[in-house]
């Protein structure tokens, strides 16, 4: 099988409902579970979030109760001052990264990190308060029974949320899954950690491009395949964590597996030797991923999950809405072609998605059905456009049909353009002649990008064209924020109506 072969085989579907909770081989199901998407890891932080604020309302309550003011209204300063105590402890939490799966357990740790931001947030609510005069507003008794009770209930809190994930990891359930690269004996003893761990963490394999005669340490792992196989195996499941075992001195072969896993949007980590298995190690290195193995970054997904989520809610909600709004413009449109030319009124073409994963693409037909539009790229002036379709690219209303594509989940509203799976120049394929392409897949395509709002806008039919939407897609997709989205969609109406780089 060839390497373009292999880029766009069929993804396949996830079978094991522990293994992910993406969707089918399309991938148009990475969208369909709305917050089922995020992983356990996420859901068990808000499950923990929910609780602090639940638990310190309730032992405010209490703690006013038990002053004998039980069956009295609640004031209202003890509510906000409650309210204040309990976002401030949620934030201060956070910050310190106590709401970290393998900080539950491992007691000592927890409990003194625990006392001392819960202490730290009263010396901060205490000293506002005086500050601001209001220190008689509040009964002393209140405040210390406030205080103890606190830090007992968040602590027995943490402990029912040990409970429950210990009570999933043993019915099978994980909070991450991991991919090594790199079977050797560091795979090993990592492999030995994680299987010792009560996260639910889950080895899905070892993955190395040696084979057994030619590196005898490869010999005995369960499951070993090659850097393509693990990309295919991301592309229909999720993998949270890829790490690479191999070892740091050989850099070339470091870089070059790298470089293969930057086709998906993955979160990559170096384990360095040994030494990232040592409890304390003796150099600074980033903060623990993996309970007590310490990992360099050297990759990450492109844009977080939880905020992916967001950005794919934002998508459904502005493309169902502006499908509302648009629905006359849609009308205008179909009729004038079917008026125009003899056809179907919407062309469909095969793209290349999130992933690499192939899907249909949703267009209103600008060319003549009879002159093969399907098969050659569209130039300027290209004489199989006919009159009423010309006008449509000019405004680009051609591409309101995709909307459709980003309400099945297919595509955003921005990201890079997807291009044809046949897509090549100077004779080469588009993978082969740009060494960063196969990157753009990291997100979803979009209906308009960084790289058209900046002029990149229309034929792609040189090496040149190709290479700078490349390197406009890469930057969108390293710099991604709502932000950012907000002020492409702002500026693609604008160049839209200026009708710039139309064919």
């Amino acid at each position: 099988m060839d390497q373009n072969t292999a880029v766009f085989a069929p993804t396949p579907a996830a079978t094991d409902a522990g293994d992910s909770w993406f969707g089918d081989a399309e991938g148009r199901a990475d969208w369909r579970r709305g917050a089922l998407r995020i992983s356990w890891g996420w859901r068990l932080r808000l499950i923990a979030q929910g609780l602090d604020l639940f638990a310190i309302i309730a032992v405010s309550l209490g703690a006013y109760a038990s002053n004998g003011a039980a069956g009295a209204t609640f004031p209202e300063r003890y509510l906000v001052g409650s309210l204040t105590v309990a976002i401030a402890c949620c934030l201060c939490f956070m910050q310190a990264d106590l709401y970290e799966l393998d900080l539950l357990f491992d007691p000592p740790r927890l409990v003194k990190a625990l006392f001392l931001r819960w202490t730290l947030v009263f010396l901060m609510v205490g000293t506002l308060t005086a500050l601001l005069r209001e220190q008689d507003a509040f009964s002393r008794s209140w405040f210390v029974k406030f205080y103890l009770g606190g830090i007992c209930a968040i602590y027995l809190e943490r402990w029912a949320v040990r409970r429950l994930v210990s009570a999933l990891v043993r019915r099978g359930y994980s909070t991450r899954t991991v991919a090594l690269v790199g079977a050797n004996e560091l795979a090993r003893q990592l492999m030995a950690r994680l299987r010792r761990n009560q996260c639910g963490i889950r080895v899905v394999g070892v993955f190395d491009e040696r084979r057994p005669e030619d590196d005898p340490g490869r010999a005995g792992f369960e499951r070993v395949g090659g850097i393509q196989d693990l990309l295919d195996y991301a592309r229909g499941h999720v993998v949270d964590l890829v790490v690479i075992t191999l070892p740091i001195t050989a850099t070339e072969r470091v870089a070059a597996v790298i470089g293969q896993l930057r086709q998906q949007p993955l979160n990559v980590r170096l384990l360095p030797g040994a030494i990232g298995l040592e409890r304390v190690s003796p150099i600074r290195l980033p903060r623990t991923e993996l309970p007590g193995v310490q990992l360099i970054a050297v990759a990450d997904q492109p844009i977080p999950e939880f905020e992916l989520f967001l950005k794919g809610a934002m998508d459904r909600l502005l493309a169902a809405v502006l499908l509302l709004v648009l629905a006359p413009v849609l009308l205008f449109c179909a009729a004038g072609i079917a008026i125009s030319s003899p056809g179907p009124i919407f062309f469909r073409q095969q793209r290349v998605g999130y992933k690499n994963r192939v899907f249909t693409i949703l267009k209103f037909r600008t060319m003549r059905p009879d002159h093969g539009a399907e098969l050659v790229t569209t130039r300027r002036g290209d004489p199989r456009v006919f009159a009423f379709g010309r006008l449509l690219r000019r405004t680009s209303l051609d591409e309101l049909p995709q909307l459709f594509n980003v309400l099945m989940g297919d595509m955003s509203l921005v990201g890079p353009r997807p291009h044809m799976t046949t897509q090549s120049v100077d004779g080469r394929s588009v993978f082969e002649a740009v060494n960063a392409y196969a990157a753009r897949h990291r997100v979803k395509p979009g209906m308009t990008g960084w790289a058209q709002v900046n002029g990149w806008r229309g034929p792609a039919d040189s090496l040149d064209a190709i290479e700078r939407r490349v390197e406009h897609d890469i930057f969108y997709i390293d710099n991604w924020s709502l932000m950012l989205d907000l002020v492409i969609l702002v500026r693609t109406v604008l160049a839209c109506l200026a009708g710039r780089n139309a064919v």
